[in-house]
C-alpha cells in the first residue's frame, strides 16, 4: 500500500513538472492566459499531496523538493497574473491581451481582481518557501493595489491604502536582502516617494 501511495505522489510531482514546464513555455510565448491555467494545474496537483510540513512530522529532503517546486509555481503564476494585470501579454488568437477589455472601466475591474489574486498566490509561495522572487512579486502586487486603490475611488480607506503600501516596501527590503536586485530596488524607491507625497518617512507601523 505503501509502495503504491509513493508511486502515485511521485506521479503527480512529474505531472506538476511537467505542467510547468508548459506554463513556462507558455509564458516565454506572450500566452499568459494558457501559462496561467497550466501553472494552476501544477499548483492543484502538488496541494493534493500529504505534505509532512502539516501534519506536525518532521520533513524529509523529498517534501522539502516538492514543497519548493510548490512555491515556486505560485511564484510563476503571481508573476503571470501581475503582468495581466499590466496588460503585458497577447491572447491564444496572438492579439493582445488589452484588446479583450473594451472600455478602460473593464480592465480596472479585472486589474482589480488579478492584483488581488496574484497577492494570495505570492503569499502562499511565501508561506511555503519564500525566496526573494516571491517575496518581490508579493511586494509588486499589494504596491500596485495602493496605487490603483487612489485611481479606483479609493476603495481602500487613506490609512489602509498606507499600511499596504507600506507592507509593499517591506516586502521589497526581504527580497533584496534574500538576493540583491535592481528591480526590487527601483520598486523600493518607487514605495517610499509613494509614502513621502503622503507625508510618511517610514515603512514601520507607527505605535503611539
Amino acid at each position: 500500500m505503501h509502495g503504491g501511495t509513493s508511486a502515485k505522489l511521485d506521479q503527480q510531482v512529474r505531472l506538476a513538472l511537467c505542467k510547468r514546464e508548459e506554463g513556462n513555455d507558455a509564458y516565454k510565448r506572450g500566452d499568459l492566459i494558457a501559462a496561467d491555467e497550466a501553472y494552476g494545474a501544477a499548483v492543484e496537483l502538488l496541494e493534493r499531496r500529504p505534505s509532512a510540513r502539516f501534519v506536525g512530522t518532521r520533513p524529509t529532503s523529498s517534501d522539502q523538493n516538492e514543497d519548493q517546486l510548490l512555491a515556486m509555481c505560485l511564484s510563476s503564476r503571481a508573476e503571470c497574473i501581475l503582468d495581466m494585470a499590466e496588460g503585458k501579454g497577447q491572447l491564444p488568437d496572438g492579439t493582445p491581451f488589452m484588446s479583450q477589455f473594451q472600455e478602460q472601466e473593464h480592465f480596472t475591474y479585472f486589474c482589480r481582481q488579478a492584483l488581488k489574486q496574484a497577492e494570495e498566490c505570492a503569499e502562499k509561495a511565501c508561506l511555503v518557501w519564500a525566496d526573494d522572487k516571491s517575496l518581490y512579486r508579493l511586494g509588486l502586487s499589494r504596491m500596485l493595489s495602493a496605487q490603483s486603490a487612489r485611481v479606483e475611488a479609493l476603495w481602500l480607506l487613506p490609512e489602509d491604502n498606507i499600511e499596504v503600501m507600506k507592507d509593499a516596501g517591506r516586502c521589497f527590503l526581504k527580497s533584496i536582502k534574500a538576493r540583491p536586485c535592481e528591480a526590487a530596488r527601483q520598486r523600493l524607491e518607487e514605495v517610499r516617494r509613494w509614502l513621502a507625497e503622503r507625508q510618511v518617512t517610514t515603512l514601520y507601523p507607527e505605535y503611539v
